[in-house]
């Protein structure tokens, strides 16, 4: 049932999500080591395709590149909030679709 919910996701929280999802603890930074082309074959789209999200997402402040370095990107708390409403939402949906 998951899957059939998340194909109504557009790529932008998908890729959000999964830079939340792969952030690890650098030295008291939580970092996200992560290329485009693995975002790109996590989310199932083109490295093109990630590359125009992040720059989008950098744009509204959401990501951002840590020190200037191609895979190490941060997330604002912003997008971390946004990550977890939407997530709370998809769990509440995704329950009510079940037990319905």
């Amino acid at each position: 049932m998951e899957d059939y919910v998340k194909i109504f996701l557009n790529d932008k929280f998908m890729v959000l999500e999964e830079l939340y999802k792969h952030q690890m603890d650098i030295n008291g930074v939580m970092l996200c080591p992560v290329t485009q082309q693995e975002l790109a074959d996590i989310v199932g789209c083109s490295k093109a395709k990630i590359n125009s999200i992040l720059n989008e997402l950098m744009e509204k402040k959401l990501v951002e590149m840590y020190n200037n370095t191609k895979g190490r990107y941060t997330l604002s708390d912003d997008a971390i909030k946004i990550i977890k409403k939407l997530s709370w939402l998809l769990d509440t949906i995704l329950e009510i679709l079940i037990y319905a």
